[in-house]
């Protein structure tokens, strides 16, 4: 199953941003943002199965610096 990840700065602020898409009926689960290619990663992401874009949207709306997008199997 595809997922996509939400890319944070910190685990306090991807937290955050998990709890306000719970309340707003979207819920997904942060883990550490996984190494691409030989760049290592000190962010975190919030991982979620459905709804991605209006996650993105949403969480921007509050005003969360997202620091991008990616799709993972998983």
């Amino acid at each position: 199953m595809e997922k996509q990840l939400i890319m944070f700065q910190n685990i306090t602020i991807a937290v955050r941003a998990k709890n306000i898409l719970e309340h707003a009926g979207i819920h997904g689960y942060v883990q550490k943002t996984p190494v691409s290619g030989n760049k290592p990663s000190c962010g975190y992401s919030l991982a979620v199965a459905d709804n991605a874009d209006k996650a993105v949207q949403f969480l921007r709306e509050k005003g969360f610096i997202i620091l991008g997008t990616r799709s993972v199997d998983g």
